[in-house]
């Protein structure tokens, strides 16, 4: 075998082509075997304000780009808040919360979420706090008097 290889190490065109080979080979494999993820991070998507009766979507990214979440990963959701129960979907990528008629929010504490993830097999473990971030909405400004001014 050796032979083999010294004979081809020697021709540009052949060691071009395994090189080629090489690469596209670690392309396929990447493909069907992607990368575990190693961080996560959650963005807004509704953009609706915290407050009740309203329903907030958030979706986490996985990185470096092209990673996934374990096979046998388990994520959990949890609120700082016990009236407010986010929730998963099948992905685990998706957090929904919608906040109960009467909800106010704490004015010493901010409303968070924090999701982790665990994994026995690879051991992956990731974990991200969620805080809601849409802008309050502001009841509008009562005037409180008018001038008129003549114009003809």
């Amino acid at each position: 075998m050796s032979e083999i290889i010294e004979i081809f190490e020697h021709d540009p065109e052949v060691v071009k082509l395994l090189k080629t080979v090489v690469h596209e080979l670690r392309a396929i494999k990447h493909e069907l075997h992607p990368p575990l993820a190693i961080n996560i991070s959650f963005k807004e998507i509704t953009m609706n304000p915290t407050q009740a009766g309203q329903t907030q979507v958030f979706t986490g990214t996985l990185a470096p780009s092209g990673s996934v979440l374990a096979t046998d990963a388990v994520a959990t959701i949890t609120s700082n808040d016990p009236a407010v129960t986010p929730t998963l979907d099948s992905t685990q990528l998706i957090v929904t919360v919608t906040y109960p008629a009467g909800w106010v929010e704490s004015t010493t504490t901010p409303l968070s979420f924090a999701y982790a993830t665990t994994s026995v097999s690879t051991g992956q473990a990731l974990a991200a706090t969620i805080v809601p971030s849409a802008p309050p909405v502001v009841a509008p400004v009562l005037a409180t008097s008018i001038a008129f001014a003549q114009t003809t």
